[in-house]
């Protein structure tokens, strides 16, 4: 089996479809990911500032990926309500 098919087939995956929609999206699901390890290494006493800022840059990332993707998404649903409220003009 080649990687591509195998990403593929957990993509369409009933199982990570209920979990991104259980924690509502990426960012949130990541949020809970990174808490849970950084949670795990500071009773482990291995938490350091190098993965504060690694977990810092993504959630980062994450977020303005997010924002971008709501921006768009909100702008396309103006742009179609703009379209289907224009009535065609008889002359």
């Amino acid at each position: 089996m080649k990687i591509p098919s195998i990403v593929q087939n957990i993509k369409q995956s009933g199982v990570v479809a209920s979990l991104f929609n259980f924690f509502q999206g990426r960012a949130t699901a990541f949020a809970i990911l990174f808490s849970v390890v950084g949670i795990r290494l500071a009773f482990m006493g291995k938490l350091d500032s190098n993965y504060a800022m690694f977990v810092t840059a993504i959630q980062g990332l994450i977020f303005c990926h997010s924002c971008k993707e709501d921006w768009h998404e909100q702008r396309m649903a103006e742009l179609e309500k703009k379209g289907t409220d224009e009535t065609p003009r008889t002359a």
